[in-house]
């Protein structure tokens, strides 16, 4: 049971980094996050939506080639992230910014993005979505995780240098490696 609080804790950290200060001051990120920002940017599809759908897809996939005990600890993940999104969006709209200065947004995102997504892989769990591709190719060609994961986060980063100035890149570079620290 407390691994299952840990992960949801995990989730609502994440999240609310999210919600209260990458997505109101425009910084852009990596992972399924920055997937969403580029999609909202060419489609208009709402963030929370896609990540939804990207993370039931990565899941079904991870618990493919993953197995079931993969799919049993990223479950809860795939459900609260996008959850947690929503509800913080609305209450972000309703009390308004924290902050309009982007490094101080940064900062406090890379912290909580850090921290949430310790607490969930320090429960053995994955926060899903673009967790599992890295997962995927460790298991089938021999690559680090790690290392995957920053050639992932980089490529994201690129996609959304094509809607963003040359500071949101720059503090996305700087969000990144806070939370990856």
């Amino acid at each position: 049971m407390k691994k299952l609080g840990t992960i949801v804790l995990g989730n609502l950290i994440y999240s609310s980094a999210v919600a209260f200060f990458i997505l109101p001051n425009g910084l852009i990120t990596g992972g399924t996050t920055g997937l969403a920002l580029f999609t909202n940017y060419l489609f208009s599809v709402p963030i929370a939506a896609f990540i939804a759908v990207f993370n039931i897809s990565m899941f079904i996939l991870g618990l493919w080639i993953l197995g079931k005990n993969f799919a049993l600890t990223t479950l809860l993940s795939t459900f609260c992230y996008p959850f947690f999104l929503a509800v913080f969006q609305k209450i972000q709209l309703q009390i308004g910014l924290l902050t309009t200065d982007p490094l101080l947004a940064t900062i406090f995102a890379g912290l909580l993005v850090g921290s949430g997504i310790g607490l969930v892989i320090r429960a053995g769990a994955s926060t899903g979505g673009m967790d599992i591709p890295p997962l995927i190719l460790q298991k089938k060609t021999g690559l680090s995780v790690s290392i995957s994961l920053y050639l992932f986060d980089s490529m994201i980063l690129i996609l959304q240098m094509f809607f963003s100035n040359r500071e949101q890149i720059l503090y996305g570079i700087l969000l990144v490696c806070i939370y990856t620290f």
